[in-house]
Parts: C-alpha cells; sequence; structure tokens
C-alpha cells in the first residue's frame, strides 16, 4: 500500500503502522486481482485532512459498490452523476431542517474543506459486493477512530447500527441524545468532550416509508448548535 498512501498526511503517522498488519496485508494482496471502489488514488482521500483540520466525523459504512460512485469520501459522490438513495435523503434531511434553501444542493465536498471528516468503516469495496471488505478494515477504522477522538475531541454523527458499533473506541464520549432545538443551548462545553449525534441510518428511509428515524433527526442544526457553544464556525451546509 505504500504508493497509494502517499497522500496520507503526516499528522496520520501514528495508525500507519496498521496498513501493515493482517488483515489489510491480505486485502492488499488481493485489491490488484480484483474490481474494487473507489479507484486506488482515491482509497485514502480522506486522509489527506490533517488530524487537527478536523471538526466533525460523519462515519459511512463502505464506499458505493458502484463504478464510478465512489470518490474516498463517506456519502459523497462525482459532480453531475446521480444521487444514491443515502445522498438523496441526506439532503432532504438539510433541506427539512432549514440549513439550506429547497433549491440547493448539498456538496460534500465544501462540508470536507470545512473540515467534516467523511470516514467509511471500509474504505474499500468489490464492484457491486456492498459489504464486502469490511473484515479487512474494521481494526484499521477503531484505530482511526480512537485516534482521533483522543487528541482531536469533536463531533461524532453516527448514522446506522454499523457506524454506532464503533462509537466503543471513541474516548470521553458525551451524547446528545434527548436534546433539541429548545435545550441544545443548554449544552455543556467541554472541549476535551466527543460530543456523539446517532440517528438510524438515511437509506433506511427507503424501507420504512419516511419512518425509520432519520428524517426528523435535526443533526445538522444541532451540530452547529454545538459549534457555536464551543466558539467555533458553524458549518455551511
Amino acid at each position: 500500500m505504500s504508493r497509494i498512501t502517499d497522500c496520507i498526511h503526516e499528522s496520520w503517522n501514528p495508525i500507519r503502522t496498521e496498513l501493515f498488519k493482517e488483515p489489510l496485508t491480505t486485502l492488499n494482496q488481493i485489491l490488484p486481482t480484483i474490481s474494487h471502489q473507489p479507484e486506488a488514488k482515491n482509497i485514502f482521500r480522506a486522509f489527506t485532512m490533517p488530524v487537527e483540520a478536523i471538526r466533525v466525523v460523519i462515519l459511512g459504512q463502505d464506499p458505493y459498490p458502484i463504478p464510478g460512485d465512489a470518490v474516498g469520501y463517506a456519502f459523497a459522490k462525482p459532480p453531475l452523476k446521480k444521487h444514491p438513495v443515502s445522498l438523496r435523503n441526506i439532503e432532504k434531511e438539510v433541506r427539512d431542517s432549514g440549513q439550506i434553501n429547497s433549491s440547493d444542493e448539498i456538496d460534500l465536498f465544501a462540508w470536507v474543506d470545512q473540515g467534516i471528516f467523511l470516514l467509511n468503516t471500509a474504505l474499500t469495496v468489490e464492484t457491486s459486493r456492498a459489504g464486502s471488505h469490511l473484515k479487512y478494515w474494521d481494526s484499521f477504522t477503531r484505530r482511526v477512530i480512537s485516534h482521533i477522538s483522543s487528541t482531536n475531541p469533536c463531533i461524532w454523527i453516527l448514522w446506522g447500527n454499523k457506524a454506532q458499533s464503533f462509537a466503543t473506541n471513541i474516548h470521553n464520549k458525551f451524547s446528545v441524545k434527548g436534546y433539541d432545538r429548545d435545550t441544545i443551548k443548554d449544552i455543556p462545553y467541554n472541549d476535551s468532550f466527543n460530543y456523539i449525534l446517532s440517528a438510524p441510518h438515511p437509506a433506511a428511509e427507503a424501507y420504512a416509508g419516511g419512518k425509520a428515524g432519520f428524517f426528523g433527526c435535526d443533526h445538522f442544526y444541532l451540530v452547529n448548535e454545538v459549534l457555536k457553544k464551543n466558539s467555533k464556525t458553524p458549518i455551511q451546509w
């Protein structure tokens, strides 16, 4: 993985050794022999962001398995490509929460520029086989999460059971569960807290008639209120 990891920022050096341990060493041998997403140059694209620049982590599952959809950032897709269901529902929730105008589209690349770390729990997937590489990346991702939360406490958005299962690796957690637009202004300030927001996965709404619980979670509003409470610039969603 040496060449495709050249893009990783030096602030991630403490976790680089994880890339050369099993089961990733086995995956490294498999990748050249199969069709996978994203393309090699984008596998570690999210890690071009310095650890200290992260303000919010959004944890996805694995890259889109359809060729050309995955770009190395969780939930993001190339410009002009049709929105996958997860992204459509994320955009709907941003719009319904009043964070963008009804005619606007969200731009996840602009989110990255504002310090949102769009991390998948697996950085690769075999083409057309969602979830196929989750087992290979599990230990690496847990180490990444531990590294971020211990060195740069921030806000964590965990959508779905898979993402929420990684919460055990987040240090000094403070749950935002139970806070709403009225009470969020009273959330305690502490720069050592990792604030946790949890909800069902955006894609679940497609199978639950819009009643899974992602719609109405108000995470985009709540994140900005937590940032303001900590004297930080809100996100332009």
